[in-house]
């Protein structure tokens, strides 16, 4: 059986695993961080895979949805750490290619949506006479 590596080795390879191009580090604060950080790296190694071998080793009538189920699960997740960071008073920095959730918590977001669903039912109830006469 091999011996553990000591302290020191194991503060070594953090820091050279944090010097490395595509590395980023957390501190985790608490176990659910912990726990979102394991499943991502998982994830990471094995979307990774998917993608290199698409087409060769992965059909992508599999795969694709898979990555969809993914993509879902990562957009629930911005959202609920929005509305988190909303309640607790800390600021919430989007990760890339997401938007900032409307007013996460204030009742934008139903106010827009009542909007337009009265805008949509007003187009298709024959209610607007002006858009009658210009037919």
């Amino acid at each position: 059986m091999p011996d553990r590596p000591s302290a020191d080795e194991r503060l070594a390879r953090k820091v050279s695993l944090a010097q490395e191009r595509d590395t980023r580090v957390v501190i985790t604060r608490t176990v659910d961080t912990h726990r979102v950080l394991d499943i991502i790296r998982n994830a990471d190694r094995g979307i990774r895979i998917l993608r290199a071998n698409l087409l060769i080793r992965f059909k992508s009538e599999e795969v694709v949805p898979l990555l969809d189920e993914y993509q879902k699960a990562v957009e629930g997740l911005h959202l609920a750490a929005a509305k988190i960071c909303a309640k607790a008073g800390v600021p919430y920095r989007p990760p890339r290619g997401f938007e900032t959730p409307l007013a996460v918590g204030d009742g934008q977001e139903a106010k827009e949506e009542k909007k337009v669903e009265e805008m949509m039912e007003t187009a298709y109830s024959g209610k607007d006479d002006k858009r009658k006469k210009t037919l």
